[in-house]
């Protein structure tokens, strides 16, 4: 990193590349790898005792099962290891693995097959060049639990005129269905608007009826109720003319 002083002169200052984040010790990664091995061991225990549970084993019986399983899972693992390399590098791996005495599956120019345990992997590493690539994977160890059957399917299989024919009366029977859903819906919202007419009218009718009868009587101060009495309209005198006044 350059930098300039007040002199104008330039100088070059050290760049500190320490890491500032939580550096990972040897003691730690282990200490992760353990809280990780335990985690998936309480994963499995957890799904043997849900199936242990739908087969009906006693707990007993369950007891026995979570016992071998904790067993095959402290047990080391197997692999099928796949290895790939360049072609000039074929003869230096074959002869690698001729000297350790692991023997292969399958060994041509780019790749090969073999099997071992986690030793024979770690040898592997340590005898091949850094170029080749080596790709494990964990062999699947055998179900602590018995599998299940597949349940068995039907001894004799429908033609493609039985499917034909099976299909056609289901979808029948759907439109028949679906007629008949909708005769229902249009019959209760008739009903329903049959209903409203009937209502609507009598409220009609009874608003009707309470406004005759409201002009028909009035109410006093007492708050009885008495017959209206019909009022004549009274008759004025018309107003003189004013020829009249003047003949006046």
């Amino acid at each position: 990193m350059v930098a300039t002083t007040e002199d104008g002169k330039t100088t070059l200052t050290k760049i500190d590349k320490t890491p500032t984040g939580k550096v990972k010790t040897l003691k730690d990664k282990e200490a992760l790898k353990k809280e990780r091995e335990e985690q998936y061991k309480n994963f499995r225990i957890a799904a043997l005792k849900r199936r242990a549970k739908r087969m009906g084993l006693s707990e007993e019986q369950t007891n026995v099962k979570i016992k071998e399983l904790a067993e095959q899972l402290a047990a080391p693992n197997n692999y099928d290891i796949t290895i790939m390399f360049n072609p000039a590098d074929f003869d230096m791996v074959k002869q690698a693995l001729m000297n350790e005495d692991i023997a292969w599956k399958l060994l041509v120019s780019t790749y090969g097959f073999l099997e071992g345990d986690a030793e024979v992997l770690a040898t592997l590493r340590t005898i091949v060049p850094k170029t080749v690539k080596i790709y494990p994977h964990v062999k699947r160890k055998p179900n602590v639990l018995p599998t299940q059957p597949p349940r068995a399917r039907g001894a004799k299989k429908r033609t493609k005129a039985e499917k034909k024919a099976l299909a056609a009366a289901a979808k029948k029977a759907r439109k028949a269905l679906n007629r008949q859903k909708g005769h229902n819906v249009k019959s209760e919202a008739k009903a329903r608007l049959e209903k409203f007419m009937r209502d609507r009218k009598a409220s009609s009718v009874a608003r009707k009826a309470a406004k005759k009868a409201s002009k028909k009587a009035v109410r006093t101060a007492s708050g009885t109720t008495v017959p209206k009495m019909s009022v004549k309209r009274q008759v004025s005198l018309k107003k003189a003319s004013t020829n009249v006044k003047k003949a006046a």
